[in-house]
C-alpha cells in the first residue's frame, strides 16, 4: 500500500471589501477556510466600500484576519519610516477592531523588495504572501508563494500547456475558463501532494460576474477525506 501525499488548502482574500462577507458565506458553505488580508483604510476603495469594522470581527467569528498595510499603499514607492509605519500601523488597527493578534500579512499588488521582507519580519509577522502563482510549494514564509489566482491572467498560456500536459483542446477550454485551470491545478495537488493556494478578491469576482465560477472550484475542491483544510496562518512551522 503505498502512501497518500500530504494535500493542504488555504485560501486568501485581499483588501477589505464591504463584498467580503459574501466570499465568506461562500466559502462556509463548502466548509472551506479563508484567511482575509485587509489594509482598513485601503485609499483604493472608497470609503463607503470598505469592510467595517463590525464586518471584520464578524469574518473574524469563522475566518482568520491577516496584515495588509493600513492604507494599501505601494511599498516600493515609499520611504523606509513610511512603509514600516504602512506594516506596522495596520496591524495594530487591525488587533484593536478584533481583539486578537494577527500572525500573516500579505504586500499590497505583491509589490516588496528585501527591507519590506524585513520589517514584516520584525513588526511579528509569521508568514507574508507573495502574489507569485503556479506552485504548491509554500516556500520562503516571508515570500510565500501560491497556487491559482480567482481570475483570468493572459500570461498564462504557457504553464496552461503545461498543466494541460500539451492536449491543445484541454489548454483552450483552461485558458477561457479560469476555473478549469484552477481545478486541474487540484487534480495536479491530489497527485504530487503540497499545498494548494488559492487567492483573490471579493470585489474581482464580483466585477468579472465570476461567482458561479469561484463556487465551482469550491465545490470541487472542498471535504476531500484526506486533504487538510487550513487558513493561511496554520502554514506557519
Amino acid at each position: 500500500m503505498t502512501n497518500q501525499p500530504r494535500v493542504v488548502v488555504t485560501t486568501s482574500w485581499d483588501d477589505g471589501h464591504h463584498l467580503d462577507p459574501k466570499l465568506a458565506a461562500l466559502l462556509d458553505k463548502y466548509d472551506v477556510p479563508g484567511t482575509f488580508y485587509i489594509a482598513p483604510r485601503n485609499i483604493e476603495i472608497d470609503p463607503a466600500n470598505r469592510l467595517s469594522h463590525d464586518g471584520i470581527r464578524e469574518l473574524t467569528e469563522r475566518h482568520e484576519i491577516g496584515g495588509h498595510t493600513l492604507s494599501h499603499k505601494r511599498l516600493p514607492l515609499l520611504s523606509d519610516d513610511e512603509a514600516r509605519h504602512e506594516i506596522q500601523a495596520g496591524k495594530d488597527e487591525l488587533e484593536q477592531i478584533i481583539g486578537a493578534p494577527i500572525t500573516t500579512f500579505c504586500y499590497p499588488r505583491g509589490e516588496y523588495n528585501a527591507k519590506h521582507v524585513g520589517m514584516v519580519r520584525e513588526s511579528g509577522f509569521g508568514l507574508a504572501r507573495t502574489v507569485d502563482r503556479h506552485s504548491l510549494e509554500v516556500g520562503d514564509l516571508f515570500e510565500a508563494k501560491t497556487t491559482i489566482n480567482a481570475y483570468a491572467h493572459l500570461v498564462d498560456g504557457p504553464t496552461i500547456l503545461r498543466i494541460a500536459r500539451m492536449r491543445p483542446a484541454a489548454a483552450v477550454k483552461m485558458y477561457f475558463n479560469w476555473e478549469d485551470f484552477a481545478m486541474a491545478w487540484f487534480d495536479k495537488c491530489l497527485r504530487e501532494g503540497g499545498v494548494y493556494h488559492l487567492w483573490g478578491h471579493s470585489w474581482e469576482v464580483d466585477a468579472r460576474g465570476d461567482w458561479a465560477r469561484l463556487e465551482r472550484v469550491l465545490d470541487y475542491i472542498c471535504r476531500r477525506p484526506d486533504v487538510e483544510y487550513v487558513p493561511n496562518g496554520a502554514l506557519i512551522a
